[in-house]
């Protein structure tokens, strides 16, 4: 058995990763983007599956298995790294500032093996002096408890130090390079690391390198000092956890004076992106919900502030286990729990990955439960293939002979006859002329018969960009990668929305501004194509456009970014000006296609490029796909005829007032355009010529 790992990753769980499995034997290399920047050195450290009222279920069972082995783990980490973990079973105090009566409120979770005390108010006053005389009540939690976050994740880097485990700080993975359903080696700021096997664990940036619904969250924090006149027995003794704060008191270590005992007061929850920083609204939040439980607080001098961002997923669970690598596995997504969570997650990671052996509780948390059909897309023994038929969307409805477009609130086509298919003499003689005059559209040697592109975005709801994808008869379908990150509308559920095992997928570098943007998310849009089960789909449409206004695309930085993706096995689509030489010099790198622009993206002023356009495609060695500016079916027949090999449609068949009909309309421009291309139109003449010869006529 090989034993070469390598973990990308270096916050608390992917640490604890390296290390449970270097205890085991195995040879690792851990990548850290930065060690300090690590969203384990912004937590608080309470390990309150009880507090945080996890609901009964396969996460609150795997947070209270991790809980359990907290003290041992703590031990033998300590005793490896010669540094504290700050643990300490505090156990937490959750205070009700209501009366709820003898009973108080049962905690959510049912067959609760940890005991639980609810606390009148005279008992809870008593148990923890100085709390506000708000608080009611409240909870007792004996069996939560808490760990420095700081202290143990340097106590994890000095494990695994200590144990052999191969550290690389400040290295920026860029990429994960793939070939034939495995990782072949990740792509960094310092070149390229080979391993057998990959572990990403990169939290909240994990969605940098695959399409997994991981977003940061971010949470700003603060600590306060406790002044020298406070009595020791007269200090907050408790973890305090309310539903919008928690108030943490850190125990002295031997190494601490008594100058710096501090206490933790946490944390916001902003759904803002990689936005820094802390911001006065956030702390004085924090503040007024602190001093409201704990009135003291207000008299103590602010020690630090900080922030952090938290890797969430939909349902805010975590993602462990396999992924469509068969040699990759996924830890990543821990949302509040990361600290709580990391000995149970090295374990059972480390039990897949090194002993091959799958715990049943993994299933709960597999990437799979966020792709509809995705069970039968990455199945055992049908890896990329569905195991039955998706749902048509209504395509053979679509392609009959009466095909009704109608949508809500637009325009009905009822009972639309598609020209030629009532003919049955007009069949006979149309298509076999028009096979025996015209050739395929051949892409990086991938065949398409259908010259009509299509996009995803722009549509007022996702059931007209099914009905116009179906109604164009495209089979490429470009697909933003960063609006698709960021869950904007229309791109929530495109796994689901259309059936990739009959569409190309195209994505598409929409938003990149410069070189190096376009190729992070050019190599994404890879991974993103290898989840919906295309894995031999390399093609990339290549914009860089840092021109706000007017969407210009930028030669230099296409050029750059196209050079380097091409070195990197992609088959790029360049988004470029109708620039001749540009277009050469693309061909010249190694681009599959060049896509010049008709007139600015989304403008609907038609053909404004015509002349180069021409030039370019007199030039051209591979296909020229007339891209962006189209508004009619006349102006795609137009650059049909001009003799482009293909069009890419979008914004003119997405804000159209019946979209499907339009994506029709553009389909059969797009054929008539190619057909009066490969017939040959007759000569521009200056004069006049009789449709009927004069010779032969009857006179009187």
């Amino acid at each position: 058995m090989t034993n070469d790992i390598l973990i990308i990753g270096g916050g608390v769980v992917g640490l604890a990763i390296a290390v449970e499995l270097r205890l085991r034997g195995a040879s690792v290399t851990l990548l850290c983007r930065d060690f300090h920047a690590a969203a384990s050195h912004a937590a608080a450290g309470m390990l309150a599956p009880q507090a945080e009222q996890i609901p009964p279920g396969a996460m609150l069972d795997l947070c209270w298995r991790s809980r359990s082995l907290y003290p041992e783990w703590t031990r033998k980490l300590e005793e490896i790294s010669g540094k504290p973990t700050g643990y300490w079973a505090c156990g937490i105090l959750a205070p009700v500032y209501e009366d709820v009566g003898a009973h108080g409120c049962a905690p959510l979770q049912e067959n609760n093996s940890s005991p639980a005390y609810y606390l009148d108010k005279e008992a809870i006053h008593l148990y923890q002096p100085g709390l506000s005389e708000a608080v009611e009540g409240g909870w007792w939690y004996p069996e939560d408890a808490q760990v420095d976050n700081r202290a143990l994740t340097l106590a994890l880097w000095s494990a695994a130090e200590s144990l052999g485990v191969d550290l690389h700080d400040g290295i920026a993975v860029e990429g994960i390079l793939q070939h034939q359903g495995r990782v072949i080696g990740v792509q960094t700021s310092s070149g390229n690391f080979p391993a057998d096997r990959y572990i990403l664990a990169s939290g909240a940036w994990s969605s940098e390198l695959l399409p997994l619904p991981v977003r940061p969250k971010k949470g700003q924090m603060l600590s306060v000092q406790i002044p020298d006149s406070d009595r020791a027995d007269a200090t907050l003794q408790r973890v305090l956890y309310a539903p919008d704060v928690y108030i943490v008191p850190r125990r002295e270590s031997r190494s601490e004076t008594l100058r710096e005992r501090r206490i933790i007061i946490g944390a916001t929850s902003e759904d803002v992106g990689f936005t820094p920083y802390n911001t006065p609204a956030g702390i004085q939040a924090l503040l007024q919900r602190a001093i409201r439980i704990y009135p003291q607080l207000q008299d103590y001098p602010i020690r630090e502030f900080w922030w952090g961002f938290r890797p969430t997923t939909p349902d805010e669970l975590p993602i462990l286990g396999n992924s469509p690598c068969s040699n990759l596995t996924l830890a990543t997504g821990h949302y509040r729990n990361g600290i709580l969570l990391a000995p149970i997650t090295a374990k059972l990671i480390a039990d897949l990955v090194w002993e091959q052996k799958s715990e049943p509780l993994l299933d709960s948390f597999s990437y799979l439960r966020f792709m509809r059909g995705s069970r039968e897309r990455f199945g055992a023994g049908s890896r990329g293939k569905r195991a039955e038929e998706t749902k048509r969307l209504g395509a053979e409805e679509q392609e009959s002979n009466n095909c009704q477009l109608s949508t809500k609130n637009q325009l009905p086509i009822t009972n639309y006859q598609l020209p030629i298919t009532n003919n049955s003499q007009m069949q006979t003689l149309d298509l076999p002329q028009q096979q025996s005059l015209d050739r395929p559209l051949v892409i990086a040697d991938r065949t398409f018969s259908s010259r009509l592109m299509t996009g995803t975005g722009k549509y007022r709801n996702v059931e007209e960009m099914q009905q116009s994808v179906v109604a164009s008869g495209c089979q490429i379908v470009t697909v933003a990668v960063r609006r698709v990150q960021t869950k904007a509308p229309g791109h929530e559920n495109l796994a689901e929305a259309l059936d990739w095992t009959k569409l190309w997928m195209l994505p598409n570098t929409a938003g990149c501004q410069t070189a190096e943007e376009a190729i992070r998310v050019a190599r994404l849009g890879r991974e993103m194509a290898k989840v919906l089960g295309q894995e031999d789909n390399n093609f990339v449409k290549l914009e860089v456009i840092p021109d706000p206004k007017y969407l210009l695309p930028d030669p230099i930085g296409t050029l750059q970014a196209a050079e380097q993706l091409v070195k990197e096995g992609f088959a790029v689509l360049p988004y470029i000006n109708a620039d001749p030489m540009l277009a050469k010099r693309l061909e010249e790198v190694g681009c599959v296609t060049v896509m010049p622009l008709a007139s600015p993206i989304g403008s609907g002023q038609g053909l404004k490029t015509t002349a180069n356009i021409q030039i370019i495609i007199e030039n051209s060695g591979v296909p020229v796909v007339v891209d962006a500016g189209i508004g009619t079916p006349s102006e795609a027949a137009q650059a049909m005829e001009l003799g482009a090999d293909a069009l890419l449609i979008n914004t003119a068949i997405a804000q159209a007032k019946n979209p499907p009909a339009m994506a029709r309309g553009m389909k059969l421009a797009t054929e008539a355009g190619r057909l009066a291309y490969l017939a040959g139109r007759i000569p521009i003449k200056d004069y006049a010529i009789a449709s009927s010869p004069l010779s032969g006529t009857v006179t009187s």
